[in-house]
C-alpha cells in the first residue's frame, strides 16, 4: 500500500496555535518541576537574541536548517516524503570532507565548488533507493528513507574509523583530518559564529522560490505533488518528476552537509548532525513548504536550539525541554495535516453548516404548523 503525501497549506492560525501550545506545555512541565517559567523562558529568549553574539549563535544553528528545510519542502511539494534527509546530510558531509582533505593542493574557489558538488552528489545518490522503491516498486518511500538514516550514520562512522581517521585521535569521537585552509568559509563578522554558509543557505531559499514560482520544472513538480492524475493527463511524466524531486531534495541536503563542514566543523566526525534533518522537516511543515514559510520555520527552530543551550548553561533546566516543545508542535501540526488529509475538516464544516440551518427550518415549520 502506497502513501500519497499531499501537503495542504496550513493556516497561520493553526501554526501559531501549535507553537503557542508547545510553549505552554513546556512552561507547565517546567513549573511542575519546581522552576519559574518566566525565568526559564527569559533565559531562552536572552540566549537566542539577547545580544549580537547570541543572535549570531542562533543564525549559526539556523544555517543547516535552511538546507534541510528546503530539501524537505521540495520533496513535499512534489508529493514525496523524504524522511532520509538526515542520512543524505551525513553522506554529503563525509564526501565533501574527503574532497577538502585530499584536494588540498587546489585553489580555494575551485576546491569549495568541488566540495559542494561532492556533497550534492553523495546526497542525491543516497536518495536513489527510496525513489526507486516509490516509482518502480509502487511502495512507500518513507520506511527505506528512514532506515537509510541509520545506515548512513553507521557507514560513515565505519569508514572514518577504518580508513579516514585523523592521526592522534583518541576517545569516543571519531573524526577525519581537517579540510584545507582555503576551503574554510570565513565568518561574516570576525569573532561571531555566523559564516558565509548562512548566505549560501539564503541563496538556496531564493533558488527554491525561483524554481517553484518562475520555472516550468517547478510547475510540473507542484502539479505532480498536488494532483498526479491531472498532471499525467496534462503531459507530465509523474514518475520522472518524483525521481527528480527526491534527487534534488537529497542533493540540497548533501549540500547542507558540505556547508556544515566548510563553515563550522572543518572535518567529519561522529554525531555529525544533531537532528538537523528532523528539525528541517518540522521547519518545512510549519512553513507549509513555501520558501518564505520554510525560512521562517528554520529561524524558529534555530533560535529555539540556541535558546535551549543557553537555558542549560545558565539554569538547572536541561535543553531537553526544547525537545518537548518541538515534539508538541510536531504532534499538533501532524494532527492538523491528518485531519485535512482524511477530510475531517470538510466533514466538520458540512455538519456545522447544515445542522443549524436544518434545525432552524424545522423550527420554522413547527411554528407555521401551530398558526
Amino acid at each position: 500500500m502506497n502513501f500519497e503525501f499531499r501537503q495542504k497549506p496550513l493556516q497561520l492560525r493553526s501554526i501559531l496555535i501549535a507553537v503557542l501550545t508547545g510553549i505552554l506545555i513546556g512552561a507547565v512541565i517546567v513549573l511542575c518541576c519546581g522552576y519559574d517559567p518566566f525565568e526559564i523562558f527569559g533565559a531562552l529568549l536572552s540566549g537566542a537574541a539577547g545580544s549580537a553574539r547570541n543572535l549570531s549563535t542562533s543564525l549559526r544553528w539556523t544555517t543547516p536548517l535552511l538546507f534541510t528545510g528546503v530539501a524537505a519542502a521540495l520533496s513535499f511539494r512534489g508529493g514525496m516524503f523524504n524522511f532520509g534527509i538526515e542520512g543524505q546530510l551525513c553522506m554529503g558531509g563525509l564526501a565533501s570532507t574527503l574532497v577538502g582533505v585530499y584536494g588540498a593542493a587546489l585553489p580555494g574557489p575551485l576546491l569549495i565548488l568541488l566540495m559542494m558538488a561532492a556533497g550534492m552528489a553523495a546526497g542525491a545518490l543516497w536518495a536513489v533507493i527510496p525513489a526507486i522503491v516509490r516509482v518502480r516498486l509502487n511502495g512507500s518511500e518513507i520506511v527505506p528513507a528512514l532506515m537509510l538514516n541509520y545506515t548512513a550514520a553507521n557507514l560513515t562512522e565505519y569508514l572514518v574509523h577504518w580508513y579516514f581517521l585523523a592521526s592522534g585521535s583518541h576517545g569516543d569521537t571519531l573524526k577525519t583530518e581537517e579540510i584545507a585552509e582555503q576551503a574554510k568559509l570565513a565568518k561574516i563578522i570576525p569573532g561571531y559564529q555566523i559564516t558565509y554558509g548562512f548566505i549560501i543557505g539564503l541563496l538556496v531559499v531564493a533558488l527554491f522560490w525561483f524554481l517553484m514560482k518562475k520555472s516550468r520544472l517547478g510547475y510540473d513538480i507542484s502539479m505532480s505533488g498536488f494532483n498526479p492524475e491531472f498532471a499525467h493527463y496534462g503531459g507530465v511524466n509523474v514518475d520522472k518528476m518524483r525521481i527528480t524531486v527526491m534527487l534534488l531534495s537529497g542533493a540540497i541536503a548533501g549540500l547542507g552537509g558540505a556547508v556544515e563542514v566548510m563553515a563550522v566543523r572543518w572535518r567529519y566526525e561522529t554525531e555529525f548532525s544533531p537532528a538537523y534533518g528532523d528539525d528541517g522537516i518540522l521547519a518545512a511543515l510549519l512553513g507549509s513548504s513555501t520558501p518564505l514559510g520554510t525560512m521562517l520555520g528554520a529561524f524558529f527552530m534555530g533560535f529555539l536550539k540556541a535558546g535551549s543551550l543557553a537555558v542549560e548553561r545558565y539554569t538547572e533546566v536541561s535543553r531537553a525541554f526544547a525537545t518537548v516543545i518541538k515534539g508538541t508542535v510536531i504532534c499538533l501540526v501532524s494532527a492538523r495535516m491528518l485531519s485535512q488529509y482524511l477530510g475531517v475538516d470538510a466533514l466538520a464544516d458540512k455538519v456545522a453548516g447544515r445542522l443549524p440551518a436544518r434545525f432552524r427550518k424545522d423550527r420554522v415549520n413547527r411554528e407555521e404548523g401551530t398558526t
